[in-house]
């Protein structure tokens, strides 16, 4: 029985080495998916602030064309004087805040790109450690396996 105890310590070695492998793996799967999930959350982001920007414009035409038409309606021109100013100004107002609502979206999806390129390093560090920790079990296991097996065979010498 003695005889084989060098034999199970290496055996378990090995167990913890596969198992320390199967962690890795599992980490690296799961930080994987939520890179994809964060990756995607980035296009959703994009996409909505893109139609978020479509909407801001078609309000902005609807409320030039309503000063166009209250002024028209008071009998002056909308081609003149302060009317200009007034769609100048409403004109610019609509496409600041298009270009606000872009520009918050891709920073959502700057977000999110980010920590999906986190979860992806983060999951590759696990693998990492995952092989490392692997290795070290079977050093660990392989020298307590010869130790114990080098001191039956000193036993048996005296």
């Amino acid at each position: 029985m003695a005889a084989a105890i060098p034999f199970i310590q290496a055996g378990a070695a090995v167990i913890g080495a596969v198992n320390a492998i199967q962690q890795g793996r599992a980490a690296k799967a799961a930080a994987d998916f939520n890179a994809t999930i964060n990756m995607q959350n980035a296009e959703i982001a994009r996409s909505d602030a893109a139609g978020q920007a479509v909407q801001i414009e078609r309000e902005n035409a609807l409320r030039l064309g309503a000063i166009r038409a209250a002024q028209g309606k008071s009998g002056g021109a909308a081609d003149s004087g302060s009317v200009l100013d007034v769609l100048g100004d409403q004109a610019a107002q609509g496409e600041l805040e298009r270009q606000y609502a872009v520009y918050q979206g891709e920073q959502r999806a700057r977000g999110f790109v980010n920590t999906a390129n986190l979860d992806t390093a983060s999951g590759k560090a696990a693998q990492k450690a995952g092989y490392m920790k692997a290795g070290a079990e079977l050093l660990s296991g392989g020298a307590k396996a010869y130790d114990i097996y080098s001191r039956g065979n000193n036993l048996k010498r005296a």
